[in-house]
């Protein structure tokens, strides 16, 4: 425990590989395995975990896949080596924050490389669970998700918003679903005032969800319809740093391997949950049915 403890003490910058010497400590003495045990486990020579653990060499991709697919088969005391890591993080930080990455972050943290249309338009995307954060990018084999220390975050201008009629018209702006309402006044002052904040705290929206807003800014559903089903997916917040002063705010503290058996499992959980959802949805927009306004009557 002391080790994981250690390690989460460390700060490192964006080109961070993953901490995979502390980690094989970690592993080796959470299932009390010295580094010749692991290394007959893994199917490796002695010598090639140790020069692991010296900082001789940082090891393959091939090394990586099994080490780590190996701690996940194997949980230390019933919980996984990622949970772990995450425990000693949150009580180490103030505010601990998520991002998934398909593949490694490279250079500084900064809005240049950002999409402007997506949920809060350009900015970089943080979740506040590892959940959250993996499960928009299990599919990928080189994923990974960073941790980050966000505490300085608190300090800046923020605009947080609920499931409500606001923060359905801010993503469906940036969506770029409501198009035709894009000069009204309403709208106008929404977005200007979502651009001179340095962070956006926001409820996550999935595909689902974009459906149902799409749904809503051509005039099917009602805002009531819309915020109701909206409110079944539970998927919890982000928070979008829009300014150069936020990205500048928050330090990644260590890099999360996902396996390919994690990946599995976050693929099965997410369908369970995505079902479980849409049926919520259903039900929610059905039973609102005529309660509520339509979008022609909020944005006329």
């Amino acid at each position: 425990m002391v080790i994981l403890k250690q390690l989460c003490c460390i700060c490192y910058n964006v080109d961070m590989k993953y901490t995979i010497a502390e980690d094989i400590e970690a592993v080796c003495t959470l299932l009390s395995l010295t580094p010749s045990k692991l290394a007959e486990k893994l199917g490796v020579a002695r010598s090639t975990v140790l020069r692991i653990l010296k900082g001789e060499t940082y090891p393959s991709d091939l090394f990586l896949a099994s080490f780590y697919s190996f701690a996940y088969q194997n949980s230390m005391r019933s919980i996984h080596l990622n949970d772990l890591k995450i425990e000693f993080a949150v009580d180490l930080y103030d505010k601990v924050l998520f991002h998934g990455a398909k593949s490694g972050l490279e250079g500084d943290i900064d809005l240049y490389h950002s999409r402007n249309d997506i949920d809060v338009g350009v900015g970089f995307y943080l979740g506040e669970s590892y959940d959250q954060a993996s499960s928009y990018v299990f599919p990928y084999r080189s994923s990974s998700v960073y941790l980050f220390d966000a505490k300085e975050l608190s300090k800046l201008k923020t605009m947080e918003f609920t499931v409500c009629l606001e923060w359905m018209l801010m993503v469906s702006y940036y969506r770029g679903y409501i198009q035709d309402y894009r000069k009204c006044a309403l709208l106008q002052q929404l977005i200007e005032e979502v651009e001179q904040a340095d962070v956006v705290i926001a409820p996550i929206a999935d595909n689902d969800m974009y459906e149902t807003m799409s749904r809503f800014s051509r005039g099917e559903i009602t805002d009531m319809q819309a915020i109701s089903a909206l409110s079944a997916s539970h998927l919890g917040k982000q928070h979008v740093l829009k300014s150069e002063r936020a990205c500048h705010s928050v330090h990644i503290v260590d890099r999360l391997y996902l396996c390919v058996e994690e990946r599995r499992d976050i693929e099965r959980r997410r369908k369970e949950a995505a079902q479980v959802a849409l049926d919520k949805s259903t039900l929610a927009i059905k039973n609102l049915r005529r309660q509520g306004k339509y979008i022609e009557e909020i944005l006329k």
